[in-house]
């Protein structure tokens, strides 16, 4: 659990899943948190518990099950709103779609120990709901907190970048640390990476904070927009 960073004096605690390296983030105000990108960890339910949560947001940057597969973990134990894209509404019901169907590919290169944590928790036939869907911009009070949430097609159909107070970027899968991103998945799509993410990317001031979907989180000014 890492909280290196604050946004309007609330920590962000990281939270890492093991095998495919996903990032979490969690973000506490007033009891109320904020999740974006949920998987299933021990350390966070019990900061969740801890900080006595009676309400979660839950904030997906896209429909790749590395993404969603603690949306109904948490929807279990809390009043949840879950948020996305339209298309990412469209495609997390569905296996396939969501990509959970072919999870086994992700830990072709693991050892058998980490394969073994991680059939605890990954199913083939994996499917949630998205409550609220939005096509271009959606904008978020998170307890005084500013969210928006911004349509970035190019990883997939329904990926979208998360501005916060205008100075931090949750990124998911459209800008991470030292890796090409990804287009050629189903729904992906270089042309719309480069005519709509990109631009949206390199408007950012450079000292926006990025907080990527896998990797380490940094100045935007040291992330290599391609």
């Amino acid at each position: 659990m890492i909280s290196k960073y604050e946004i309007d004096g609330t920590k962000i605690y990281k939270f890492v899943l093991d095998a495919i390296r996903s990032n979490m983030y969690i973000m506490i105000r007033h009891n109320v948190a904020c999740i974006i990108d949920p998987h299933i960890c021990e350390e966070a339910d019990a900061l969740l518990k801890r900080e006595s949560i009676n309400k979660i947001w839950v904030l997906l940057t896209h429909e790749h099950y590395d993404h969603i597969l603690g949306v109904n973990h948490f929807r279990e134990q809390y009043e949840c709103v879950v948020i996305g894209s339209d298309s990412a509404k469209k495609n997390t019901p569905y296996p396939v779609k969501n990509l959970s169907a072919y999870y086994k590919a992700l830990l072709i290169t693991q050892d058998e120990e980490t394969i073994h944590k991680a059939e605890q928790i990954f199913s083939e036939d994996y499917s949630c709901q998205v409550d609220v869907g939005f096509d271009k911009e959606y904008v978020l009070d998170f307890e005084g907190m500013h969210l928006k949430l911004i349509s970035t097609p190019g990883h997939s159909k329904g990926s979208i970048c998360i501005v916060a107070n205008d100075e931090y970027v949750f990124t998911g899968d459209s800008l991470v640390d030292g890796k090409e991103i990804i287009t050629r998945l189903p729904g992906g799509s270089k042309k719309e990476y480069q005519s709509i993410t990109k631009p949206f990317l390199e408007s950012l001031s450079k000292d926006t904070i990025v907080f990527p979907g896998h990797g380490e989180e940094g100045e935007i000014s040291r992330f290599e927009i391609v």
